[in-house]
């Protein structure tokens, strides 16, 4: 486990794959930036961030991968998230299919895992993670929030970065019950919520996630399964 500050960077998912390129980084090497120009967010969306608030940090996972999928390790990551932030910080955290962090149904963090194939076979995966912490005001975010607006705290970012780690490595090491707790921190799961699919409004209730990480919607007695493209929440 290694840990890299830099004051600024475009990407550290960018950042830290070019080092895996260039040298023998080892697993669990974690890469945090002060100043992020260019992250990104799922469909494609980029991260805001305030400079020196929150803490903006990629990941190298290399060991084990033969042993999951990658939705296994998006459901590790995801678990390892919401389970430090609760023991640790006394956070209550839900996920939201499939990798968004909220508390008190906002944001509070994004996951965007990159993984690499080489040959048929799964060589290494960058795991990118904005987490909102010390930054009070989200211009033109209002489903946004941080661990201040939670808590009233200020918090040392390179701190939390290693508690999560430890985390982490935890639940890499522990996949299988990490997997299985997936469900239990799935927000509104077995719950009826309104979605927009297909250009259209519609009530469903969460019932599960397929095998490859497709969101099972039960609606009028029909079980179907949706891809991040397909379904977009409304809460």
């Amino acid at each position: 486990m290694q840990i890299v500050k830099l004051h600024a960077t475009t990407s550290t998912n960018d950042e830290l794959r070019a080092r895996f390129r260039e040298s023998d980084t080892q697993h669990l090497t974690a890469l945090y930036s002060l100043s992020q120009s260019q992250g990104r967010g799922n469909r494609g969306t980029q991260w805001q961030s305030d400079d020196g608030k929150n803490l903006t940090f990629s990941v190298l996972i290399k060991d084990g991968l033969f042993e999951m999928t990658p939705f296994e390790l998006n459901q590790i990551v995801s678990v390892a998230m919401v389970e430090w932030l609760q023991t640790d910080l006394s956070i209550q955290a839900k996920i939201k299919w499939p990798n968004d962090i909220l508390s008190v149904q906002k944001k509070l963090a994004g996951i965007l895992i990159e993984n690499t194939f080489s040959n048929g076979k799964w060589t290494h995966s960058i795991v990118g993670i904005g987490l909102n912490v010390n930054q009070e005001v989200f211009q033109d975010l209002p489903q946004a929030i941080s661990l201040k607006n939670l808590t009233g705290k200020t918090f040392l970012l390179e701190q939390l970065l290693l508690q999560f780690l430890t985390h982490l490595d935890h639940a890499l090491k522990n996949r299988a019950v990490a997997v299985s707790k997936y469900l239990s921190h799935l927000f509104r799961y077995k719950q009826q919520t309104r979605f927009e699919i297909n250009h259209q409004i519609v009530d469903a209730t969460v019932s599960g996630i397929t095998q490859n990480g497709e969101l099972l919607l039960e609606k009028e007695g029909q079980l179907t399964a949706y891809d991040l493209k397909q379904v977009r929440w409304i809460y």
